[in-house]
């Protein structure tokens, strides 16, 4: 069989690195870098050679991406109408609450970010997770694909090719919170929604992604916006002017991009009091607020293969999700649990999958202890999950001691999808299964090559 566009013009970027040694030259300028221009990902793990897709690659994951976001669109307005379906989630009550203020936003889910186990050779792929509100990752892509094009292997590479097109998710991402803001500031005449917002990136203290919304900060500032980060403990409502408002400790509000995740929030008592009642009564516009969020538990893939959700959705939909999507059960005494014994085809998932202490690997496991797990699972609700076997590619380094080098890596895609549209793609690449498990990633560059 002929190899794809794709794969030939890797060989291509490979074959140029090995004719410069690996282009130890290129991968110090990419290093110096990242440590002026990205001094908060300075110590950034990042692949010398970057992910490339063809045309025809692109236009199957905008696809993928644009089909996906109608999907959930829809699941989350069943989510919203019906008390039934809403039980196929099994939130609790107080999370369940929380997806429930209403927004005053007209698109359910405007920020996502799907993870998928990506073959880059076949482009098959299936969906591993799904982030809503909180993405992240956004700032490290960028930073990923600046450096490569600082290297002499990338210069080679780009004077043979002249359309190569590169993505800024973070950029793509304020311009979505932005239309977000817009459609709220104009869904009711009469209220007082200003058209030059006060914008805070709410987090919570201590989060991974401090970075990253600084970051977002500088960018919004240099896009003519006032917008600051702020932690939730610090949200509460006042009287300023003779009326309500949402205030911080910098000031009054109109317009919040909410990343702290769900679990982390509800720690946080007092300030999600303070936003929820915000958004309910129409003081601020809450952007990633949790009514999205029943599209990142781990019985949302469950909900997708369910009857009610394939009587919801299209026939292209369910094909979609046949496709694509890995068979999920939510652990209940109603399952035959010998059904999951043959333990090399499932995983298992305490939480979301991403605590490497929540995730299990069946094949990595005693026989023993993989069924006391399953029986465990039972009780507190656990995901068994379809195991899906990642496809390795050639990915060049460097070693512990800085050399240049190329192995086998597993690739994980990241499709940023704003406003219902592909606006992005990132990757990560790891060694192995647990590697990835425990957070040992690479950073890998990502384009299009159209010509």
């Amino acid at each position: 069989m002929a190899k794809a566009r794709a794969t030939k013009l890797q060989d291509e970027y490979l074959r140029i690195l090995g004719e410069m040694s690996g282009d130890a030259a290129g991968r110090e300028a990419g290093d110096a870098h990242l440590d002026e221009a990205f001094a908060k990902y300075g110590n950034l793990q990042w692949a010398t050679n970057p992910l490339i897709f063809d045309a025809d690659q692109y236009e199957m994951l905008d696809n993928a991406a644009t089909t996906f976001a109608s999907i959930m669109e829809k699941v989350m307005a069943r989510y919203q109408r019906d008390p039934y379906f809403r039980k196929l989630f099994a939130l609790t009550t107080k999370l369940e609450h929380l997806t429930r203020v209403p927004s005053g936003c007209h698109a359910a889910v405007p920020l996502a970010r799907l993870d998928l186990f990506y073959d880059p050779v076949t482009s098959n792929f299936h969906i591993a997770g799904v982030t809503t509100g909180g993405v992240d990752g956004m700032a490290t892509s960028v930073a990923a694909m600046r450096a490569v094009k600082t290297t002499g292997a990338y210069r080679a590479f780009a004077a043979k090719h002249a359309d190569i097109e590169e993505f800024d998710p973070l950029v793509a991402c304020l311009k979505a919170v932005l239309n977000t803001y817009a459609s709220w500031a104009n869904a009711e005449e009469g209220r007082n929604h200003p058209t030059n917002p006060s914008f805070a990136i709410v987090d919570v203290a201590g989060s991974p992604r401090a970075s990253e919304t600084a970051t977002a900060v500088s960018r919004l500032t240099e896009m003519g916006y006032y917008a600051h980060a702020t932690d939730l403990s610090e949200l509460r409502i006042q009287t300023v002017g003779g009326l309500p408002q949402l205030v911080d400790n910098q000031g009054p509000v109109t317009c919040v991009w909410l990343r702290a995740k769900a679990e982390e929030a509800l720690a946080v008592e007092k300030g999600l009091d303070a936003l929820v009642e915000a958004t309910r009564r129409g003081l601020v516009c809450t952007v990633g607020g949790y009514r999205s969020w029943p599209c990142c538990v781990r019985s949302f893939f469950s909900v997708l293969r369910s009857k009610q959700c394939r009587m919801l959705l299209s026939e292209e939909e369910n094909a979609f999700i046949e496709a694509h999507v890995p068979d999920t059960y939510v652990l209940e005494t109603s399952l035959d649990l010998s059904e999951f014994y043959d333990q090399e085809n499932w995983v298992l998932r305490e939480t979301d999958g991403r605590d490497v202490s929540g995730f299990h690997v069946g094949k990595t496991m005693r026989k023993a202890d993989w069924r006391k797990a399953l029986v465990k699972g039972i009780k507190h609700h656990y995901v068994v999950q379809e195991y899906i076997a990642q496809k390795g590619m050639r990915v060049a380094m460097a070693d512990a001691e800085g050399l240049p080098t190329v192995s086998e890596q597993n690739a994980m895609l990241s499709l940023y999808v704003f406003g219902g549209k592909l606006a992005g793609i990132g990757a990560t690449c790891s060694a192995s299964d647990s590697d990835a498990a425990k957070g040992d990633l690479r950073e890998m560059a990502c384009m299009v090559v159209r010509d």
